[in-house]
């Protein structure tokens, strides 16, 4: 079930009523989302950024499940990003004036590695929107238009109202 939710999210995610440039930076945006690691306040706090645009939020939480688990694989390399620029001399008085705030502590941005991948994260959102951009002008009509034909979609979201039935009974 867990394989088929991730299906119907891209489903959904092309059979929209979203524009390519929505659906675009649905994608980079799921890509910062995605980066952060879950269970602080700044992972909540991007999330809820991102869920208040105006943007493709299937295609947002697709691409949030996708670059969570490449994320993970990124870790060796987010890790020193954060504490290379956690130990930057320069920003020590900014960290400490941060951290005396009420709220931000729970954010963790003082952790390496939330502080590497949330970089990471906001480095790349703008490539990733440029790059998926092209991809999603040429491939969402011809996958919306097979979709429709075949009735996958119709399918996908069928077994959504299937396991609501059996999870019920």
């Amino acid at each position: 079930m867990f394989i088929l939710r991730a299906m119907r999210l891209l489903v959904r995610a092309l059979t929209a009523e979203s524009s390519h440039r929505q659906i675009a930076a649905g994608i980079a945006l799921g890509l910062l989302v995605g980066f952060v690691p879950k269970g602080n306040l700044l992972a909540l706090s991007v999330l809820t950024a991102v869920s208040a645009c105006r943007i493709s939020l299937p295609a947002v939480f697709f691409s949030a499940f996708l670059f969570s688990w490449i994320g993970l694989l990124l870790e060796p390399w987010t890790e020193p990003i954060g504490h290379w620029v956690l130990t930057q001399p320069a920003l020590y008085d900014s960290f400490v004036w941060l951290y005396d705030q009420p709220l931000v502590p729970w954010t963790n941005f003082n952790n390496t590695l939330v502080m590497g991948s949330f970089l990471t994260g906001l480095v790349l959102c703008y490539p990733a929107y440029r790059i998926a951009l092209p991809l999603v002008e040429k491939w969402e009509p011809p996958v919306t238009a097979r979709i429709r034909k075949y009735g996958v979609g119709k399918w996908l979201f069928g077994a959504e109202w299937a396991e609501r039935v059996h999870s019920a009974i």
